[in-house]
């Protein structure tokens, strides 16, 4: 029987289209089962370099009788996955550093695979900048919210892509995104709270003038 998944991870399970996937950094293994109990992925290859999480992971996998189905690896990021072995790799939950190394070390190390969805917990422009240089475009770019956060959420296959430094920092679409208004202004509204209250601060400061910049650019688009 499938399981409750949150928003980010129901978001994330709706992007596979089928075929075979390695759900990296799988704590106890939740998405990896659902998407095989809902017939979203022929086989996932589930690895985490925590032995005790990955205990949790087989477990569900046994109780629900999944085990042919979903293969329990223990590694460090793309280390147990051959190139070429899934034909979807999902990160989630990591920072975007830490995701965009793993991507980067993987391709270094030869290996290739044709699609990533990845959804990190900060940084998204360097996983977009990642995705660039090893190959890969970006086919879906957006927000989803959980628990009262939003995190980045983005797909990729196999193809060149070019993209400004606006698109690198706030999504690949952002010209064509809806949303992007509404999160902009509420950001900027929270940098001037902080400036407001004393908070000086160069970063700061730089990134209100690529969010005035970025909105300029939607609205002369429409």
């Amino acid at each position: 029987m499938p399981i409750r998944l949150d928003e980010r991870l129901y978001a994330i399970a709706s992007l596979v289209k089928g075929g075979s996937v390695a759900d990296i950094g799988c704590d106890h293994g939740k998405l990896a089962y659902y998407l095989v109990a809902t017939d979203r992925a022929s086989k996932v290859i589930a690895t985490d370099i925590s032995e005790r999480s990955l205990q949790k992971a087989r477990d569900l996998v046994l109780e629900n009788g999944a085990e042919e189905l979903v293969d329990i690896r223990l590694g460090d990021g793309l280390s147990p996955i051959e190139s070429g072995e899934v034909d979807v790799v999902v990160i989630a939950g990591l920072g975007g550093d830490v995701i965009s190394d793993i991507i980067s070390r993987a391709h270094a190390e030869g290996k290739r695979f044709a699609s990533y969805i990845l959804s990190p917990n900060t940084h998204p422009e360097k996983v977009r900048r990642a995705l660039m240089s090893v190959g890969q475009k970006i086919n879906f770019d957006s927000a989803v919210e959980c628990a009262g956060k939003l995190y980045a959420l983005i797909a990729s296959s196999e193809g060149e892509q070019s993209l400004s430094e606006l698109e690198i920092e706030f999504g690949a679409f952002l010209k064509s995104d809806a949303d992007f208004a509404v999160r902009a202004e509420k950001e900027l509204k929270y940098i001037e709270g902080l400036r407001a209250s004393g908070v000086v601060s160069d970063k700061l400061a730089k990134r209100a003038e690529m969010l005035k910049t970025a909105l300029k650019e939607c609205k002369s688009e429409r």
